[in-house]
């Protein structure tokens, strides 16, 4: 419901390495696709290979906001979460510091996160270890750094998009914090309008984004540790939708003006134990609170809450060969909301939400989740070429009452000093979206999604500058939701599991560590991602498919003082519906809806962009700095990103007229960083 309701107000505007490795705090190895290579740096500095990441041109220095340069991942062409792999960007699931978390993007794709405070981040695409439940594509695994026990610092960053301040210090031999604090700037470069844009809508607010991050840490002693970890975020934007506007054309009460909140505030505690002889154990207990607020058209409007009491823990030990690790998650997951809207009926797998428009509902409601999974993971190591994971996990959430038991498997064998065979398998579910559980809405009686997923690939080494990937993965999906149209005998139930998906696909990565000033990597992913509904036997590719994505990251430092670099990205366009005709609106006499053709059978233009950066090192008031700017799009490319009717050409002659929606073209940043 909430995700339907936000597309009303968008605003116009890795080395890839599958491997089986030891998670750092839990030492059980997991097949995981892996950012340039594996963790090199101590948890207080950032990794090598995330730094790469922050340095990416196109990043604005947002290690996540490169992630669309990973193999498997996409960013829908109408912006929003990323999809990894043919699957939803529902079915992913995110950590921080160990706790899970919902909201780690702004509205506009950047990460929540400052540069300053990721020690590592972790992308696992597919086939991951029995530790991470409710998730049946991807994990983003986040670890902030540790503080530095370091005489108090200030950091400033500006540019033109965001500000922010940094602050780092030691409390004692023993203890350190810092505390990160920024705020976006767009809404100063957008500002208020006085007319409606051609698009029909009128800018009251221009989005405005802002969030924190505060983590302090003390070691009890050689063996103990205990950490203090807070985050929020918090999105907001008002616009007018006039009558020129699509969303207004085709509900014309949705006219009038809108408005989008969201923020979110999360508080954990983590115990970690490491022992001498091998012994590890960890305790996460956190708080995580989060607030959706919309409004639209005639009076129309939508609070979600949600207030989530989390706990992980688990234990880790060496036995002969083998490392056996025991753990354990829990969840308590409150929800309320009241809403007063129109229902509409749909999911990913229809066309145009707008197609299906139900009754006005005013309701409000209360339910609680509880989701909760235990697992045991056996990582052993059969030779010194071999190793084995096996992890078994339960878990599942008392609202549906489903629980499941996922095996899962990884395997590394070095068949060669220079080549390693690699491949998993497991068994995944997650609780469906609350928008398609709660009464009146949604179908409590709804089912959860369920996967499976396997992967099998090499991985090899040329020589000390040059590495290699190759992985096959498939993802087999059942259980996913079919919006129920009129016709159905069982409509009054609105949703029911009648969607499964197919899902493969085979990625290529070419990695060059940086050697004589200069590092950069290649990769090439082809897939394809497809949903059938079971009741009618329709397969259609899925609304998210590209099949064809390539990606080239260059990094040069040029003197000792500057660094360049670029990135270059080109992809199949995003499946899209072709519209043939138009035809008389039923709900709105004297207005007009889209005719499709066949579901998903057309494609968007294919996408180029070419991203540059420089940044150089100086002296500010005697201290130390760095000046960069961000060029996005040089060549100017037209990338489309959504086909619609021309309202006012249809209007005035009622016959089919479309227009198309495009990026941004090219766009520059500049900023400085300077530390007192």
């Amino acid at each position: 419901m909430a995700s339907r309701t936000l597309r009303f107000l968008c605003l116009p505007l890795l080395c890839m390495s599958t491997v089986s490795l030891a998670e750092d705090t839990e030492q059980s190895p997991i097949e995981e696709t892996v950012v340039l290579g594996v963790r090199k740096a101590n948890f207080t500095e950032i990794t090598e290979d995330t730094q790469k990441l922050v340095d990416m041109p196109g990043s604005l220095g947002d290690p996540l906001g490169a992630i669309t340069a990973l193999p498997g991942v996409v960013t829908p062409a109408a912006g929003g979460p990323p999809a990894v792999r043919g699957s939803s960007p529902d079915d992913n699931r995110y950590y921080i510091d160990g706790m899970p978390a919902g909201y780690i993007f702004h509205q506009f794709n950047t990460s929540i996160f400052d540069e300053n405070v990721i020690q590592d981040f972790q992308l696992f695409a597919a086939g991951f270890g029995a530790q991470y439940s409710q998730a049946t594509g991807a994990i983003f695994d986040v670890r902030l750094r540790d503080p530095a026990r370091q005489p108090l610092s200030t950091t400033v960053n500006l540019s033109l998009l965001r500000a922010g301040v940094f602050v780092e210090s030691a409390l004692s031999d023993s203890a350190a914090f810092y505390l990160s604090a920024r705020v976006g700037l767009i809404q100063f470069f957008l500002p208020e309008d006085d007319e409606p844009d051609e698009d029909g809508i009128r800018i009251i607010s221009a989005p405005e984004d802002s969030d924190y991050q505060f983590k302090t840490q003390w070691d009890l002693n050689d063996n103990h540790s205990l950490s203090l970890t807070l985050a929020g975020a918090q999105d907001f934007a008002e616009a007018e939708f006039t009558d020129l506007s699509d969303f207004v054309q085709k509900n014309p009460d949705y006219q009038g003006d809108a408005m989008i909140n969201r923020e979110f505030d999360s508080q954990g505690i983590n115990w970690l134990f490491q022992g001498d002889t091998g012994l590890q154990a960890g305790i996460t207990l956190s708080h995580y609170a989060d607030l959706e607020e919309v409004e639209w058209g005639d009076n129309y409007y939508l609070d979600l809450e949600l207030d989530s009491l989390q706990g992980r823990a688990w234990i880790s030990a060496l036995v002969g060969d083998h490392t056996l690790t025991l753990g354990s998650e829990y969840s308590e997951n409150d929800y309320h909301y009241s809403t007063r809207m129109i229902l509409f009926v749909c999911t990913e797998f229809d066309v145009d939400c707008d197609e299906d428009r139900r009754e006005l509902i005013e309701d409000a409601r209360d339910i609680a989740i509880a989701e909760s999974s235990v697992y045991l993971i056996d990582n052993w190591q059969i030779t010194e070429s071999v190793n084995l994971e096996l992890g078994l996990q339960y878990a599942g959430n008392d609202y549906t009452d489903e629980y499941f038991t996922n095996p899962r498997a990884a395997l590394t064998w070095d068949i060669l000093p220079i080549l390693s065979l690699i491949s998993s398998a497991g068994r995944y579910n997650r609780t469906p979206n609350v928008e398609y559980l709660l009464p009146t809405v949604g179908n409590p009686e709804l089912g959860s999604p369920l996967a499976d997923h396997y992967t099998f690939g090499f991985t090899g080494d040329i020589n000390d500058r040059w590495n290699w990937s190759l992985e096959a993965y498939y993802k087999d999906l059942s259980e996913l939701p079919l919006a129920l149209d009129e016709d159905q005998p069982d409509t009054d139930q609105l949703y029911s599991n009648d969607v499964t998906g197919e899902v493969r696909g085979l990625e290529l990565f070419i990695n060059r560590n940086l050697t004589d000033r200069w590092y950069g990597w290649m990769s090439l992913s082809y897939s394809v991602s497809e949903r059938t509904n079971t009741r009618s036997g329709e397969t259609r590719e899925y609304t998210f498919d590209t099949p064809i994505v390539f990606n080239l990251v260059g990094h040069y430092a040029l003197t000792p003082k500057w660094d360049l670099g670029f990135r270059f990205t080109a992809k199949s366009g995003e499946a899209t519906t072709e519209i043939i005709g138009v035809q008389e609106n039923p709900n709105f006499p004297g207005r007009y809806l889209p005719v499709y053709g066949e579901a998903y059978a057309d494609r968007l233009p294919t996408y180029t962009r070419l991203d540059i950066r420089a940044e150089r090192e100086l002296t500010l008031f005697g201290k130390d700095a760095s000046f960069f700017i961000d060029v996005l799009n040089v060549l100017n490319a037209d990338n489309i990103s959504e086909r619609q009717l021309d309202y006012e050409q249809v209007n005035a002659t009622g016959e089919l007229y479309i227009e198309d929606s495009a990026e941004m073209g090219t766009f520059g940043s500049v900023g400085v960083k300077v530390t007192f």
